[in-house]
């Protein structure tokens, strides 16, 4: 019995809904059915009934609430009690992320956190999304932040950010004076793409597949800001985060313009279904998850 399945238990019986439950605890709502459906099989007694719209505790659930909420207080207890002493002053926490996310949206949190939290020793590994998962299941990573992952019993996954992506060119490109363009027009242009086994370079291919065609690959890549170097001096075009490529085009050094089919790529918070997680990690996300709000509203 894990305390994960105590907390998903409480929140779906509280609100007679998995579907509620879920969003509260940020989680997937397939993560949170297995994870209470483990707890029933251990119990050897269904906790809820299963209506056409929610859920209804069963006299065995009724019994079993009670206690429950009682453990759950009692963990909160003890958290209570190290924190006061320790003040979340001290303590280890590693991230894994990817390049492409590194590059803007991470570096604002990592200095948030270490600003509210300078004790804690803050370790930040790059790599790609899937061996970032893998590292999450294997508990060698407390929290990672990917692009579009593979759904996984054993992760829980939290919504972070979807970024539009924006065809970015030389600014000698003909079309660099537009505003909006469709990326079929761009399928006699040279494409810097990002080596296999990215899932930015996935999205590119299902965008250009969308739009009739496939990309002709001028350069690969291992990093976004390598591509944006070659597109500058007009290498070819490519597709990338708006945030990514800001700064760039600010000084005039490529432009970004927006794509009539509206590609995106949808960044997720990754952790470890049922593992216990250090409270710098429920920090570190509550963080991503204020950045990430405030840079969708800019």
């Amino acid at each position: 019995m894990q305390l994960r399945q105590l907390d998903m238990f409480v929140a779906a019986a509280e609100r007679s809904s998995i579907t509620d439950a879920a969003q509260v605890l940020m989680v997937a709502q397939p993560s949170v059915s297995a994870q209470i459906h483990a707890l029933e099989e251990e119990l050897g007694y269904p906790l809820f009934d299963r209506l056409p719209r929610g859920v209804r505790l069963t006299d065995i659930g009724r019994a079993v609430l009670p206690h429950a909420r009682q453990v759950l207080r009692q963990v909160d207890e003890i958290r209570d009690a190290v924190d006061e002493v320790a003040g979340l002053q001290r303590g280890q926490l590693t991230l894994g992320t990817m390049p492409t996310v590194t590059a803007h949206l991470i570096p604002t949190v990592i200095k948030t956190f270490r600003q509210a939290f300078p004790g804690v020793d803050l370790r930040v590994v790059e790599s790609r999304a899937s061996r970032i998962v893998e590292d999450v299941i294997a508990h060698r990573l407390d929290v990672g932040v990917v692009t579009d992952p593979e759904p996984n019993p054993q992760t829980d996954l939290t919504p972070l950010l979807s970024e539009e992506l924006f065809a970015i060119l030389p600014v000698t490109d003909p079309l660099a004076d537009r505003e909006t363009i469709d990326l079929a027009e761009l399928k006699d242009r040279p494409f810097i793409v990002l080596e296999p086994g990215f899932s930015l370079r996935n999205v590119l291919w299902e965008a250009c597949g969308q739009a009739g065609f496939a990309p002709r690959i001028a350069q690969e890549m291992s990093s976004i800001q390598a591509i944006k170097g070659l597109v500058e001096i007009g290498m070819g075009v490519s597709l990338a985060p708006r945030m990514a490529v800001e700064q760039e085009e600010r000084l005039g050094l490529l432009r970004a313009l927006h794509l009539t089919s509206h590609p995106c790529r949808r960044l997720h918070i990754v952790t470890s279904t049922g593992s216990y997680l250090p409270r710098s990690a429920h920090a570190f996300i509550r963080i991503c998850l204020q950045e990430a709000k405030r840079a969708a509203a800019q």
